[in-house]
């Protein structure tokens, strides 16, 4: 477009004789405003690269906000989740303290309860595995291979018996145990038959004495379930015994979680 202005300027001097110094003078303008035009076309240049620097930046910063947020909120969300679950375990926690203490409460109880039979030295209150129990030596109770209650060992029993029925809300199962010696009567193949019959035996004579039925139950282990080593008269007549266990309730018990 300039050429042509030039071009006609040109023209016009050359068929109207105009003067030299006016047209050099018209030129010189000209390309004054030419270069003003090209200075502001390469500020705007400028301009506009460097608006869309700061447009990229802006981008940029809005997109690490972005990033930050959700980081943000996901550390809340943990935040609030691991609080919830610390509360859970808090309250779990302090039933499970509430239940210690319940069954210590029951096992200082037992033993009060219990202390004469255990000062005789006919019983002995335990806790044992978390159980509570107690246990008879079965030289009290039975003779060597047999299992028959003896007099002194029936009435060991119903003192037992008596006691146990006044334990509210609870159920109690007796368990059986000899030593690693096999047993030698022909009645029983081995010392499971010798230990689980003894067992019965006592859950029947228990539940014609004061306890009901419903509230009791037998097992016997035999020689796996030692208390003492066998390789001696001593631990061997430790591990010949009868124990009823405090049979726990399921609210007493660890969480599955």
């Amino acid at each position: 477009m300039l050429k042509k202005v030039l071009f006609g300027a040109v023209l016009l001097v050359s068929a109207c004789g105009v003067n030299e110094d006016l047209y050099n003078a018209k030129v010189a303008e000209l390309n004054k405003t030419k270069a003003d035009l090209d200075k502001t076309r390469a500020d705007a240049d400028a301009a506009r690269k460097a608006a869309d620097k700061r447009q990229k930046e802006l981008d940029d910063e809005n997109a690490a906000l972005k990033t930050r947020l959700a980081a943000l909120g996901q550390d809340m969300t943990s935040m609030t989740a691991n609080l919830d679950q610390a509360k859970k375990r808090m309250e779990e926690l302090r039933k499970a303290q509430e239940q210690a203490e319940k069954r210590a409460a029951q096992f200082r109880e037992m033993v009060a309860k219990f202390k004469s039979m255990v000062d005789a030295g006919k019983l002995q209150v335990e806790i044992r595995n978390g159980l509570m129990l107690v246990k008879l030596p079965d030289n009290i109770l039975f003779d060597p291979g047999k299992t028959d209650l003896k007099p002194a060992g029936q009435e060991a029993i119903k003192q037992v018996a008596t006691i146990l029925a006044g334990i509210e809300g609870r159920s109690f199962q007796v368990t059986g145990h000899t030593d690693n010696i096999p047993i030698k009567s022909g009645k029983f193949k081995s010392n499971w038959e010798l230990s689980t019959q003894r067992a019965v035996e006592v859950v029947k004579f228990m539940s014609t004495n004061g306890m009901d039925a419903k509230r009791l139950s037998a097992a016997g282990y035999a020689d796996t379930l030692p208390v003492a080593a066998n390789d001696s008269d001593d631990g061997r007549r430790q591990n010949r015994r009868i124990e009823i266990v405090v049979v726990p309730k399921m609210e007493e018990l660890p969480s599955i979680e």
